[in-house]
């Protein structure tokens, strides 16, 4: 259903941009408890997630997935992603690559992103609320 997008652009109190910005997603689930909507340009690397469930909560264990314009999931090589969300907590996501035994890797990669994004909310349940917060380090 609807999904509205605001962004944090880093950029401190006295004009300096900073190593981290944000896109927030806010959305409603609707009847099947599905949500989708697509970012501006994102370029980066995704550092971490917090998704927050809202009122009416989301079922518990949605699911969020993030693709970029060539339909990957960008998350989908780290070792936590977006699914299986709480439907009272707020939970905090840190996007670590996992190597090719699923074992997160020895040095901190994250997945670069230089797409527009789209966010898919599934399993909700019908016509709940939740926000998704990615943080982004714009200087790879």
């Amino acid at each position: 259903m609807a999904m509205t997008f605001t962004y944090d652009d880093g950029i401190d109190p006295v004009g300096r941009a900073a190593n981290v910005c944000k896109v927030i997603a806010d959305w409603t689930s609707d009847g099947s408890g599905n949500a989708s909507g697509t970012t501006r340009k994102v370029v980066g690397e995704l550092i971490k997630g917090v998704t927050d469930p809202g009122s009416p909560a989301p079922t518990d264990n949605y699911d969020i997935v993030v693709t970029d314009e060539e339909g990957v999931n960008v998350l989908a090589a780290c070792d936590d992603d977006l699914i299986d969300r709480d439907t009272t907590t707020t939970e905090e996501v840190y996007f670590l690559l996992k190597d090719h035994a699923g074992s997160p890797l020895a040095q901190s990669l994250r997945p670069a992103v230089c797409d527009k994004l789209t966010i898919t909310v599934s399993n909700a349940g019908n016509a709940t609320k939740g926000q998704l917060i990615l943080y982004v380090n714009p200087r790879m």
